[in-house]
């Protein structure tokens, strides 16, 4: 057995020569080109997908390797994966030559392999370099260009890979921030499996919604830290995938409350983890956040311009508001300006750099103390956050929902944080009343955009219109949000008692 421990990144061909350039700056010690057959074999049922094992044969230079690789693991760009290789006749897969220990107990390998079949293919040109670093260490680099290809259809591929060969982990990342630097790359984490998977089953990118962090009783908050800011990596990275393949502004939507997650994390983990301020990643993290701080506005705009501004229907001048409503979402970045930012080296860097420090985070010592447990940690930050909420909406300010608006969204990216350490079913009846208010408080977001209109009338009849139906608007939304905020300070707390005790 092998594990793989290597950091990929999206490329386009279009800049190679740039790429030479780079590898030829490097001491490599060898280089060679091939040409790869890959066949990717599951069943009908995808047996082998519902293992986490992936299965291929690699043909090349008339000499052909079956591969099983098994389930791993990817952050940011590195991928970590077990593989076992086998040399074979032919091009059909023989399942008895790999280890039996990679199999469940429960698994009849020979009626396993009569039921495989080719899923897919991959045939690619490797350029591969070997390359020395620092520390007598050995790195490969892997240039692949060529395409997946079902009976579904066909789509290119074009990578590079930096395989550890021998040696210290860091110095992938020391030759990582130098390939950063290309033109338009990015690091990728969907192996070229994966993708041939998806093109197989006509699979596409579809944006969904931040889910709890898969935390456990068993950790401590350091542990916690490090599974809270994978998973909110992982939700930025799989929606900067969703907006370049499909350019949705939901799969935007998602990508900025993933950066808010990792956001609200420092703020969760700051005191219980000093250091974690310090990281290197922290300024790009703001930065990312100031580059798509527009999100919203365009929420609100494309919300009021959906089903050719139903929402404004009633209102006069109805076609001249409309207009001005799209003169203001066109001023906002364009679909090129967001790909640019997703492609540049900046980003690029933020992925690899927080992808590096996590690895390393991993592998400090954790606590173990009982003093130190998720748990404790848990009730106490949720109490306190949703208290100083309680009390500024008991206050008797008037419309202290707008005040607290903030507060909330990040009261819930909280109950995101660690709320899987309670009751699903009560926390999911504490949540659904605040995520209603929420919800209104975009519809107000909606009413303030036409309020400013109003103010910029001059004609002063259609002013006095505008300002009768952000009135009533306005009432009966407040009105509803009171009630939903009544509703939502009686349900009860769910972190008091946790469901593994």
């Amino acid at each position: 057995m092998e594990t793989e421990i290597e950091i990929k990144f999206i490329f386009s061909s279009e800049f190679e020569l740039e790429l030479y350039q780079k590898i030829n700056a490097q001491h490599f010690i060898s280089s060679k080109t091939q040409l790869l057959h890959n066949v990717y074999f599951d069943t009908a049922d995808r047996a082998l997908r519902k293992m986490d094992m992936g299965l291929r044969v690699r043909s090349c230079e008339n000499r052909s390797v079956q591969t099983i690789k098994t389930a791993g693991r990817v952050i940011g760009g590195l991928h970590q994966r077990p593989e076992y290789n086998e040399p074979i006749e032919g091009a059909r897969p023989e399942l008895s030559r790999f280890n039996s220990k990679i199999w469940p107990d429960d698994c009849d390998i020979k009626s396993l392999e009569s039921e495989l079949f080719p899923m897919f293919t991959i045939d690619f040109e490797r350029q591969t370099w070997l390359v020395e670093m620092a520390d007598d260490t050995l790195i490969e680099v892997a240039y692949d260009r060529g395409f997946i290809e079902s009976n579904q259809g066909k789509v290119a591929i074009c990578e590079i890979e930096l395989e550890l060969v021998k040696g210290d982990e860091k110095q992938l990342f020391v030759l990582g921030n130098d390939i950063a630097l290309l033109p338009e790359v990015r690091l990728g984490n969907v192996s070229k499996a994966q993708r041939g998977y998806m093109l197989t089953d006509k699979a596409l990118f579809k944006v969904k919604p931040l889910s709890h962090s898969p935390l456990f009783p068993s950790m401590s908050v350091e542990q916690a830290l490090l599974t809270n800011m994978q998973h909110g990596l992982r939700h930025i990275q799989y929606h900067e995938s969703c907006y370049i393949e499909s350019c949705q502004d939901d799969a935007l939507i998602e990508l900025l409350t993933g950066i808010k997650f990792l956001h609200q994390n420092l703020k969760l983990f700051k005191q219980s983890s000093p250091l974690l301020l310090k990281a290197s990643w922290i300024e790009d993290l703001h930065w990312l956040a100031r580059a798509f701080s527009w999100i919203d506005q365009r929420s609100t705009y494309q919300s009021l311009l959906e089903n050719r501004g139903y929402y404004l229907r009633k209102l006069p001048k109805f076609k001249s508001l409309l207009k001005k409503l799209e003169i203001q979402d066109n001023n906002l970045p364009k679909k090129q300006d967001v790909l640019e930012l997703l492609k540049s080296t900046r980003y690029c860097q933020f992925i690899l750099n927080i992808t590096q420090w996590l690895i390393q985070f991993e592998k400090s010592t954790f606590s173990s103390e009982k003093a130190n447990s998720i748990n404790d940690f848990a009730r106490g930050y949720l109490t306190s956050a949703w208290e100083e909420l309680r009390v500024g909406l008991t206050s008797e300010k008037e419309n202290q929902l707008l005040a607290y608006q903030g507060l909330l969204e990040a009261n819930l990216l909280i109950g995101l944080s660690v709320g899987n350490l309670f009751s699903e079913e009560k926390n999911t009846a504490f949540r659904s009343p605040w995520l209603d208010i929420k919800q209104g408080l975009k519809e107000l977001a909606m009413i303030n955009v036409i309020a400013d209109f109003a103010e910029q009338e001059v004609d002063t009849e259609r002013r006095s219109e505008y300002i009768k139906w952000i009135k009533r608007k306005e009432e009966s939304l407040l009105h509803a949000l009171e009630q939903s905020k009544e509703q939502a300070l009686l349900k009860e707390i769910y972190w008091r008692d946790s469901i593994y005790q």
